[in-house]
C-alpha cells in the first residue's frame, strides 16, 4: 500500500479522506497522531495493523475511528473519541483502523457494513 491513499466509501459513493497517511510500521502506528495540533477535514490516518484497539493518549483533539476488516468493510465505529481514551475492539475481524477528524464519519454518512476502498495518492511528508 502507498504512503498516502484516498479513502472512498464505495457504498455511499462519497470521498471520506483525500490525504490519508498509511501507518505501516510499528513506530508509525505507535506515534499515530500524537503531537499533531489537529487534522484538516480531508486528512486521516490508516493503521494497517490495528488488531485489539486504539488510543488517543497524548493527543490534543478528538477523532472519529472506523474499524475495518481485511476486505475494507466497516465493522465498528467510534464517534468523537476524546483525548486520553482507549478503545478495545473485541471483533476478531477488525484488523485496520481509520482515524479521521471528529464529525467526519457523520458528514460522510459512513456506517457499519459500508465498503471502503483505497486509492494510492502521492503527497509530501505528514505535518
Amino acid at each position: 500500500m502507498a504512503d498516502y491513499v484516498r479513502v472512498w466509501n464505495e457504498t455511499k459513493k462519497v470521498l471520506i479522506c483525500n490525504r490519508c497517511f498509511v501507518a505501516k510500521t510499528w513506530w508509525q502506528r505507535l506515534v499515530g497522531l500524537m503531537g499533531r495540533k489537529g487534522l484538516e477535514r480531508d486528512e486521516g490516518l490508516l493503521l494497517t495493523s490495528a488488531i485489539g484497539g486504539v488510543h488517543t493518549c497524548f493527543m490534543r483533539f478528538p477523532i472519529d475511528v472506523a474499524y475495518l476488516n481485511d476486505e475494507g468493510l466497516v465493522v465498528a465505529l467510534r464517534h468523537n473519541m476524546q483525548p486520553w481514551r482507549i478503545w478495545i475492539v473485541s471483533r476478531r475481524d477488525a484488523v485496520m483502523a481509520l482515524e479521521l477528524p471528529s464529525g467526519r464519519l457523520i458528514e460522510t454518512g459512513t456506517e457499519i457494513g459500508d465498503l471502503l476502498t483505497f486509492q494510492p495518492h502521492q503527497f509530501g511528508s505528514p505535518k
